[in-house]
């Protein structure tokens, strides 16, 4: 296992910033989040275009990857699709030109779980053959509505293409639907290519997360589930500031 970290509210870092975080940290890769973030749209960002070789040499020598880029927008709302399609256009660009196996995708709890999951096989099925052709992986986060990993394997297999696969939300797939390490793995087994790793504690319908060790998440058991499946791929801590 290799472990990274999320730029998930760390708004005020630049790339170089973020870089030497991780060397200081002994991380081995960093997971950009969100686009819309200034230092992915300003002209000078290291992750335009124009950038991309200075980029993928200024990671080659810290020794660090990318092993993820996170879409933000729902794509199981409906309403959302054209949105959608667009934002994980842009990041599998951005993914081509760094070199980033990994798309997380999200969406999110709602009551129209039909209608959802329908919205998010046609936001996959528009983007599919580009990650295809790319060899990028379209990771469903174990969240929201798939936070239910029976319900995300049946959309893993409804595809069942190597290239769209499960990103395991450890503390959001325990704590808001109660799926224990063990049946995570039984569910999603081999399709879990990346995870998603931060601690809380549960206070009546939301999450009160806490620093890694001091929340209820049972983490021993998770890893010993990981190995139970060989996983070699990331751990990626989400660590927003303000928690």
């Amino acid at each position: 296992m290799k472990f990274s970290f999320s730029t998930k509210g760390w708004h005020d870092n630049s790339f170089e910033e973020f870089c030497t975080i991780a060397e200081d940290l002994h991380f081995e890769g960093i997971e950009p989040h969100n686009i819309r973030n200034r230092i992915f749209s300003e002209k000078d960002s290291v992750f335009q275009e124009y950038s991309a070789a200075t980029t993928l040499r200024m990671l080659f020598e810290r020794n660090l990857k990318l092993p993820c880029i996170d879409v933000i927008t729902d794509i199981g709302d409906p309403k959302l699709y054209n949105n959608s399609v667009e934002e994980i256009k842009s990041c599998l660009k951005i993914a081509v030109n760094l070199r980033i196996p990994n798309i997380r995708l999200r969406a999110e709890a709602c009551d129209d779980h039909d209608a959802a999951v329908a919205n998010v096989k046609k936001v996959i099925e528009a983007i599919l053959p580009d990650a295809e052709k790319n060899r990028i992986s379209l990771l469903i986060e174990t969240r929201g509505l798939y936070a239910d990993t029976a319900l995300l394997r049946d959309t893993l297999e409804y595809f069942a293409d190597d290239y769209v696969a499960a990103l395991w939300n450890m503390s959001a797939a325990y704590l808001t639907v109660g799926e224990t390490p063990a049946k995570v793995i039984a569910n999603l087994g081999a399709y879990v290519r990346h995870v998603h790793l931060n601690d809380a504690v549960k206070t009546g319908d939301s999450l009160e997360y806490r620093l890694l060790g001091e929340g209820d998440l049972p983490i021993r058991e998770m890893m010993k589930a990981l190995r139970s499946v060989n996983y070699d791929g990331f751990i990626s801590l989400v660590w927003d500031p303000t928690w």
